[in-house]
């Protein structure tokens, strides 16, 4: 009896799993289909784009290979799948390291391309082109929680590009190094507060979902038990619950599941009742 609960405890876990990568592949084909165009955006702006200085133009070609290999190895794990079958579930952590990798190398070599287009002014001053690379720290922070979901990890690539800018700005602000080492470790602070809190707001949302839906099943459960005819309706007289006795009744009754009218069609003259008064005998009830 010990063996077949183990059994049956492993298979029900290998099912969640299964199910839980099933979501999390077709979350990376987003990934993937962001990255082609990241690709096409980016060799564009090679072609086109005559403000990038020398060492910002090396930088984006570095970053070029890391913003191919990403819709590339999703595929090649999507296709996997789709040839191998559930075998390859358990190699989706190495996968999923395999990428992070990936996208820290394309992160910080596009970031320090953008930090590198700057005008030779005194002071010194970035080209109005350069913004593009702070907004897209929005993106990118979104774009992790596709790629990885222990908050361990996705804290890891951002963390990472406020530390590159903290060392782009003491390279080219060393009277003040202090106050720039404070605005970072505070930025550190607030990524990693963030990320934990919403890790754990949704491990506690998810799981309050599944004591909701056992509660729900074992409810269920207990009004089928019941071998009377049970029907839930909500104010407006719609179906809410039917007991499984109840089911086989109405069946039996060629009466449908979805509407109480044919149920209730030959009831006439209700009406309501009251609260008797216990002094006087002759109300009647």
């Amino acid at each position: 009896m010990e063996t077949r609960s183990t059994s049956t405890s492993a298979k029900r876990s290998h099912d969640m799993n299964l199910i839980y990568f099933k979501i999390r592949i077709k979350a990376k084909l987003c990934v993937g289909l962001i990255y082609v165009l990241q690709a096409i955006t980016r060799t564009l702006a090679l072609i086109f784009d005559s403000s990038m200085s020398s060492a910002s133009r090396l930088f984006l070609i570095i970053s070029m290979p890391f913003c191919i290999l990403m819709p590339l190895i999703i595929a090649f794990e999507y296709l996997l799948f789709k040839k191998k079958g559930p075998g390859i579930v358990k190699y989706s952590n190495i996968i999923d390291f395999v990428l992070l990798l990936v996208f820290l190398g394309d992160w910080s070599t596009s970031e320090i391309s953008d930090l590198n287009r700057i005008q030779q002014t005194d002071p010194i001053s970035f080209k109005i082109s350069a913004l593009y690379g702070f907004t897209s720290f929005s993106w990118r922070t979104l774009i992790i929680t596709l790629i990885v979901q222990k908050w361990q990890l996705k804290i890891i690539a951002p963390c990472m590009a406020v530390l590159i800018a903290m060392s782009y700005c003491i390279y080219y602000n060393p009277s003040n190094p202090l106050w720039v080492l404070v605005r970072a470790i505070t930025q550190l602070f607030y990524i990693i507060l963030i990320v934990y809190c919403e890790d754990k707001v949704k491990w506690k949302l998810m799981l309050t979902n599944l004591q909701q839906e056992k509660w729900m099943q074992v409810n269920d459960f207990i009004l089928n038990s019941i071998p009377e005819n049970i029907m839930i309706l909500n104010l407006a007289g719609e179906t809410k619950f039917i007991s499984e006795y109840c089911k086989s009744f109405m069946k039996n009754c060629n009466l449908a599941f979805d509407t109480t009218r044919d149920l209730f069609r030959k009831i006439r003259d209700l009406n309501q009742q009251y609260e008797a008064d216990p002094t006087n005998s002759s109300e009647v009830i």
